[in-house]
């Protein structure tokens, strides 16, 4: 009876061993999936408890940090991303410290760890996208074109890498290119309305208010249209003759 008793006692205590780890695992399935669908607040609660007993688990600080990036906690999110980039350098916890850099405006230093990934990790589209946009932001257009042309080699399906290569031929005064790249994604009906209002924009830019006004119709309440109208003459008039 009493080796039963043990025996129960010491098969209930190997279960318990035996559920910790497993729900361990189940809590980090949980907040990946998460982070995956956009629930990134959700994630982070996880992780953050996760690393109450393992601060220098590098997989942790990674996921922690992205979570943090998505949920728009730059400052935190560099705070586990560089703990992690010490423990277990990698591309990315470069990118995603150049993408930290990146959302509060650090443009050079986000430039310096974003061009670390992408030498790194040449097939990393969203490095390539983001260290387009800190080119962008730099007024580095050419350089800014060649990274974003690189992602939509990666990813051709992406309007969003077309949208961004659009822009830095817009913003460089060259608003019939963005026009030629973000014309076909209007007509085949994908564009959002980011893309559709930057079509109007280049329109705008190109000197065709009429052809601005008529795609910006589609996202704009009538007295926004009104407004936007005078602000597309009066771009039209700015840019009549500088751009080429």
């Amino acid at each position: 009876m009493k080796k039963s008793i043990i025996a129960l006692v010491l098969g209930l205590t190997l279960m318990g061993c035996q559920s910790a780890p497993q729900q361990q695992t189940d809590d980090l399935k949980l907040a990946n999936t998460a982070l995956l669908n956009g629930h990134a607040d959700n994630a982070l609660l996880i992780y953050k408890q996760r690393l109450e007993s393992t601060p220098d688990d590098a997989e942790l600080l990674f996921l922690a940090g992205s979570a943090c990036n998505q949920s728009g906690r730059y400052d935190e999110a560099l705070h586990y991303l560089k703990k992690g980039q010490k423990i277990s350098p990698s591309h990315q916890f470069e990118r995603e410290i150049g993408r930290s850099h990146l959302a509060l405006g650090h443009l050079e230093q986000a430039k310096s760890a974003l061009v670390k990934a992408v030498n790194d990790a040449p097939s990393d589209d969203v490095a390539l996208n983001s260290l387009g946009v800190t080119h962008s932001l730099l007024q580095e257009y050419q350089d800014a074109r060649e990274v974003f042309t690189q992602a939509i080699a990666l990813t051709p399906d992406s309007v969003e890498y077309r949208n961004n290569l659009a822009l830095t031929w817009m913003l460089d005064g060259m608003p019939h290119q963005s026009i030629r790249i973000l014309y076909p994604i209007y007509q085949r009906g994908e564009a959002s309305s980011k893309v559709r209002l930057n079509l109007a924009l280049s329109y705008a830019m190109s000197g065709d208010v009429e052809a601005a006004k008529q795609v910006a119709a589609q996202d704009l309440s009538q007295a926004e249209l009104e407004r936007n109208g005078q602000y597309y003459s009066n771009l039209a008039n700015q840019f009549d003759g500088e751009v080429r």
